[in-house]
């Protein structure tokens, strides 16, 4: 992930650790991870399948929030996050939680395994399309044959990615007085839409196939999972 990017984490990480993930609750410690349990209860509902958890892999990983749920009922898992720092609070909550069965990684590191079951909630908003298509192909690159991803997104609007173009177009026709906000907005504070079109084309191109998909809605903030087989 790009450095500057990587840099806004692990200023955050640093000041409040528990804070980009649920902003709007106040979330902080013994909520923030009773939280997680709940919400991977629902996931794993919602999926309504037979998910394998024999190795699971919990992309952007934060604190721990997911990771320690997961753990609880798979045989191994990795948490990937970008800043070190929040990688420090993850390990010492899974210690606190009596957990052995979860290692920690960057995402530099993802590609030496394979995984029965993929997650990522509420990452990819934070993340420019960009470079998040690239982390769906490497994410969907490293699920087992059979496996099943459950990523969440924030989709565009049919004619989104038009619409975007005209604003693009209009705004370099006119005066934009540029701020320091336009220069530097830290990425946790970015919500990003992604073109359905492309992530589909991705899943398609990884042999994977569209299996589910549910809407999310946490306050303010709508997302979709969209959960994804990759074929034996």
């Amino acid at each position: 992930m790009k450095e500057r990017d990587a840099g806004d984490w692990e200023a955050l990480a640093r000041r409040e650790p528990y804070f980009p993930v649920l902003t709007d609750e106040g979330i902080r410690d013994v909520e923030f991870l009773k939280s997680g349990e709940e919400d991977i209860t629902l996931l794993l509902a919602a999926i309504g399948r037979d998910v394998s958890l024999t190795t699971v892999l919990d992309f952007g990983c934060g604190a721990g929030r997911l990771t320690i749920p997961l753990a609880r009922r798979a045989t191994r898992v990795v948490g990937c996050d970008i800043a070190p720092t929040i990688l420090e609070h993850a390990r010492r909550n899974v210690q606190e939680a009596g957990l052995d069965n979860v290692t920690f990684i960057e995402p530099a590191e993802i590609g030496a395994s394979q995984f029965d079951f993929v997650c990522s909630l509420l990452t990819f908003q934070h993340i420019q399309p960009a470079e998040g298509y690239d982390l769906i192909r490497t994410l969907l690159g490293v699920l087992a044959p059979g496996g099943i991803a459950a990523l969440q997104l924030t989709l565009e609007p049919i004619g989104g990615g038009l619409q975007r173009l005209v604003r693009m177009h209009h705004q370099s026709r006119s005066e934009h007085r540029v701020t320091a906000q336009d220069i530097r907005r830290p990425s946790w504070m970015q919500v990003n839409a992604y073109d359905e079109r492309v992530v589909n084309r991705e899943i398609a191109l990884a042999g994977a196939s569209l299996v589910g998909r549910f809407v999310t809605q946490r306050g303010d903030a709508a997302g979709t999972v969209l959960v994804i087989r990759r074929e034996r």
